[in-house]
C-alpha cells in the first residue's frame, strides 16, 4: 500500500466512485468517468490493484474474455481497531487518505446534485475544534455521541426524513498545541 498512489487525480476519482458505487467493472467506471480515456484508466486501475488500495470483487467470462469487477480493498475504508492496529506508519497513512478521500467523494457529490445546495437548510456542518480532556472524559464523550447515533441509526424512512452520513475524526495533538 501507499498513500502517494492516491495523490494523482484520476486514481483518486476511480476511489472516490468505488466508494461511492461499491464494485464495478472497468466498463462502468469509464461510464461514470467519461472524460478519462478507457486505456488510461485501466493503466490506472492497475496502479492501484498493485499498490492493494482496490482489489478483484469478482471475475466472470464474457464473451470469451475475462471481465472483472473492482472493489476498494476491504478495510480501506472503514478500518477496524483490530485492522488499523496491524497496519504499519505508511499503511495507516494509506487508509486514512482513502478514507478522506471517500468523504470528499460525498462532499462532492452534495454539491454537484441540481442548483446550489443551502447548507444551512440541509446542516450540513464541518468544524474542527480542539480541547483538553483525560481519557476517560474522551471516554465519556464518545459514549455520549455513540448513544445519541444509536437512536439515530435505527429511524426508518419516510416523511420529511433525509438518509445523512456523520463521518468523525479525533485524533490527540501534540502536548502544548493550542488551537487557533
Amino acid at each position: 500500500m501507499a498513500s502517494s498512489a492516491l495523490l494523482h487525480p484520476v486514481r483518486l476519482r476511480i476511489v472516490q466512485t468505488l466508494l461511492a458505487d461499491g464494485g464495478l467493472t472497468p466498463h462502468q467506471l469509464h461510464a461514470r468517468l467519461a472524460d478519462v480515456p478507457i486505456a488510461t484508466l485501466y493503466r490506472h486501475i492497475n496502479h492501484l490493484a498493485s499498490h492493494g488500495l482496490i482489489e478483484v470483487a469478482q471475475e466472470r467470462q464474457v464473451r470469451g474474455t475475462s471481465e472483472k469487477t473492482y472493489r476498494v480493498t476491504p478495510g480501506m475504508a472503514n478500518p477496524t481497531p483490530q485492522d488499523l492496529g496491524s497496519l504499519s506508519l505508511e499503511e495507516l497513512m494509506t487508509v486514512f487518505t482513502v478514507f478522506t478521500t471517500g468523504l470528499i467523494g460525498d462532499f462532492a457529490a452534495y454539491i454537484r446534485d441540481g442548483d446550489r445546495p443551502d447548507l444551512t437548510e440541509d446542516r450540513v456542518n464541518f468544524t474542527q475544534a480542539s480541547f483538553w480532556a483525560t481519557q476517560a472524559e474522551v471516554d465519556a464523550f464518545l459514549d455520549t455521541v455513540s448513544r445519541a447515533l444509536r437512536e439515530l441509526v435505527g429511524n426508518q424512512p419516510g416523511g420529511e426524513r433525509q438518509r445523512r452520513t456523520l463521518t468523525t475524526v479525533l485524533i490527540p495533538r501534540p502536548d502544548g498545541e493550542q488551537s487557533a
